[in-house]
């Protein structure tokens, strides 16, 4: 039995389903997923090019015994908390995990689940995106995309406006996926923006910018700043009260003499 060439195999405890099979999809796709990381910018990107790609269509989901015991529903439906959309026109494939999953090596199993559906006969996929957070205190003006990549895909990404990061780490479920696809024939690469600890909007904006010059997509981003901004703008004042309460607590006692003036 001659095996395929870089098809690696499938994770043992996970499944993708494809509900969908009227819909074929076409080779040399893009996958992009979006994992629910530190600063939710995966989740927020793929939940914008799903709400603004007009032909993106749900396809199926992705099943683990590892996924947590969650549930995720909209406007009432229920929903699988990790899911996948097809836009034909754009040839992309938009997965969308918004749970993290219960433990860390579960990652290893879904990546090979992945990359193994990804280089099938009826998938035939040319490269997978993933996103990370580079996690921040404090508050961000500026949100700057940098790129990791394999190295035959450099020179491209170098024709947009973003930086290469010379040195560093990923960790998590990207990290897998990256991983996996570096031993098979599937192109991958990673881009990155500060975030907050919090949902941050602002930066997964940045990275759709970087999207729509790479995949010719006009995602509309404008709502996402505004969130960002309302967002900045709660963290201000719940940064100011906890300054006032903290100075509050660390004046002192009067003790007969009225203090005119306190000094910190």
């Amino acid at each position: 039995m001659v095996k395929k060439e870089y098809i690696c195999e499938k994770g043992k405890k996970s499944s993708i389903i494809i509900e969908d099979l009227r819909t074929e999809i076409n080779p040399n796709a893009t996958m992009i997923l979006g994992f629910a990381g530190i600063g939710l910018i995966g989740p927020i990107i793929s939940n914008s090019l799903i709400d603004q790609i007009p032909d993106i269509k749900e396809i199926g989901f992705i099943t683990s015994e590892y996924l947590p015991p969650i549930s995720v529903f909209y406007q009432g439906v229920l929903k699988h908390p990790f899911r996948l959309y097809y836009s034909p026109q754009n040839n992309l494939i938009v997965g969308i995990c918004e749970v993290p999953f219960q433990v860390s090596t579960a990652y290893n199993d879904l990546s090979k689940t992945i990359c193994n559906w990804a280089l099938n006969e009826d998938v035939k996929a040319k490269e997978i995106v993933i996103f990370q957070g580079i996690p921040q205190r404090g508050i961000i003006d500026d949100y700057p995309v940098y790129y990791a990549a394999e190295k035959g895909m450099m020179e491209r990404l170098g024709e947009f406006e973003m930086e290469k990061i010379d040195k560093g780490i990923i960790v998590g479920p990207e990290a897998t996926v990256l991983n996996e696809a570096l031993t098979n024939k599937l192109n991958a690469y990673a881009l990155f923006t500060p975030v907050l600890e919090i949902p941050t909007p602002e930066g997964a904006a940045a990275i759709i910018e970087v999207l729509n010059q790479i995949y010719n997509l006009s995602i509309d981003t404008s709502k996402l700043i505004e969130e960002g901004k309302e967002i900045k703008a709660k963290m201000l004042e719940l940064a100011q009260k906890a300054q006032q309460y903290q100075q509050q607590q660390q004046l002192p006692q009067q003790t007969g003499k009225e203090y005119t003036r306190y000094f910190q």
